[in-house]
């Protein structure tokens, strides 16, 4: 399942609020583009969510996820404008080879 970085998880705590339980990740696919992720903070998990835990964080994901996110690892870079989470997923495959501008 997906792997959370120490870093990834202090920028959770960071921007996390008392009553927030813990964090929502969601992954579609992007066509050429790759793998979509979303991110939310949310206050309860659906039943049907994986649970995963780090420390006091964590990290919700729904069923249609799961298979996108085994092996993947979230990790948080902070360059300065360029901060945010990034994912190492090698679930991604190689990107399609369009012509025309379509897939």
């Amino acid at each position: 399942m997906l792997t959370v970085t120490d870093r990834a998880v202090a920028a959770i705590k960071s921007v996390r609020e008392n009553d927030t339980q813990g964090l929502r990740v969601m992954v579609a696919s992007g066509g050429c583009s790759g793998l979509k992720y979303s991110l939310g903070l949310v206050n309860e998990s659906s039943s049907d969510d994986e649970v995963l835990e780090f420390g006091d964080v964590k990290v919700f994901v729904d069923p249609s996820s799961v298979m996108w996110l085994t092996g993947a690892v979230m990790d948080f870079v902070n360059a300065g404008s360029d901060a945010g989470f990034i994912f190492e997923n090698p679930n991604t495959g190689d990107k399609c080879s369009c012509s025309g501008g379509s897939c």
